[in-house]
């Protein structure tokens, strides 16, 4: 069964992400959902499950037993007196302690199906995160290699205006050493997209990056279709099953033993077989349960606890995360105009540069207001997807 699983998701990854396209971020939630230790381990948790369900829906409580023994006079008057005894037994299951065990088993198979969902989108959210790292740390190393070809572009004009004597040393100066801030700038950048990209890889198990952004979900969900209030819900539904099996099962179980005895008085005389059945009834001890019961008691409380306290916290990450997304479209506009301006700005003190009317710190000013003010852009540009691609998330819709 392990198996057969592995291979559905191998088959459906090679389908949704065939090698002449890129990946998209579904593949990659996909793909590291794949190698996931709980994924690994399905075939033999589903299995597990199984067997539990077996267990509690026998009539044996435990595994039948076989006893022999012996009795001879042999050691002190040997007269010849024999027994032999052959036993049988089984404890017998109760029918409410069955019944409380098999609803157990069940509610324990459908809170780790739960739990299953809500690991899944648990590392939907770190791939989601891992990607947009990367989306920011690309952003920066792109603008910081346009900066590097613009700072050298300048520093050799400045170098020629130089070497004709338009220009001061120190111009020169300022003009390489703007190249040699905009190349240390672009090292770093090239550096943290460097750590990003492994980062999404060695999370994801891809050979190369996704793509794409993500859309606002068309069809929102419930909170109780919430992948993490899921779990939760079922949980409780586990712990109170689990408490109601403690209350059930306040002794051990009674067993039924079937034997054959065969037995001599002495030397010469005939022996003699007989049947024996036996039935053994426990006691119940307050003292022996009261432990379980207790524990099974204080884990239902805090499961049915953390139901409400989640449903308030997702509320307000949905709220929060709907928010970011209407103020991060407002930066964007924000960003967009101030960009304009600036970069009319830049393109009048350029030309007035040429002209030889704008000295060149003025020049480096506006050159590094641009920069910023791009960069600003590209930043909010990127943040306002990551915090659609962050509601989607908390609403628990995976991409």
């Amino acid at each position: 069964m392990h198996r057969i699983y592995l291979s559905a998701v191998v088959i459906t990854a090679f389908i949704s992400n065939p090698s002449h396209a890129a990946p998209t971020l579904k593949d990659a939630v996909e793909s590291a959902w794949a190698k996931h230790p709980l994924t690994q381990a399905r075939g033999s948790r589903l299995d597990e499950g199984a067997a539990k369900r077996d267990v509690a829906a026998s009539w044996l409580a435990d595994a039948p037993r076989i006893s022999v023994g012996q009795k001879t006079d042999r050691l002190n008057q040997n007269n010849g007196a024999r027994e032999w005894e052959a036993e049988i037994g089984a404890a017998i299951q109760l029918p409410a302690v069955r019944n409380a065990r098999t609803a157990l088993a069940e509610n324990e198979a459908v809170a780790y199906d739960a739990q299953f969902s809500a690991e899944k989108w648990r590392l939907a959210g770190e791939v989601r995160e891992a990607y947009w790292m990367v989306q920011i740390a690309a952003t920066e190393a792109t603008l910081a290699e346009r900066k590097v070809t613009q700072a050298r572009a300048l520093s050799s004009d400045v170098a020629r205006r130089f070497k004709a004597g338009d220009v001061a040393r120190t111009d020169s100066n300022q003009a390489e050493a703007n190249v040699k801030l905009a190349e240390l700038t672009d090292a770093e950048a090239q550096g943290k997209l460097f750590r990003a990209k492994r980062n999404f890889l060695g999370l994801t198990g891809l050979s190369q990056m996704a793509e794409g952004d993500e859309r606002p979900a068309e069809k929102a969900l419930t909170l109780e279709q919430h992948p993490h209030m899921v779990e939760l819900a079922r949980n409780a539904d586990a712990a109170r099953t689990r408490q109601q099996e403690a209350n059930a099962n306040r002794r051990d179980p009674p067993e039924i033993s079937l034997g054959m005895i065969r037995e001599r008085a002495g030397y010469g005389e005939s022996s003699l077989g007989s049947v024996v059945m036996r039935l053994t009834i426990p006691l119940a001890s307050g003292a022996r349960n009261r432990v379980r019961q207790a524990t099974a008691g204080a884990e239902r409380t805090e499961a049915e606890t953390r139901v409400p306290q989640t449903r308030a916290r997702i509320e307000a990450d949905i709220a929060a995360s709907q928010e970011d997304v209407t103020q991060s479209t407002r930066q964007v506009e924000f960003a967009e105009a101030r960009f304009k301006l600036i970069s009319e700005t830049h393109k009048l003190f350029e030309k007035a540069y040429q002209l030889g009317e704008l000295d060149l710190p003025a020049r480096l000013r506006a050159e590094a207001d641009r920069y910023d003010a791009e960069l600003s852009l590209s930043r909010s540009r990127i943040e306002a997807a990551r915090n659609i691609s962050r509601l989607n998330q908390s609403s628990g819709v995976l991409p």
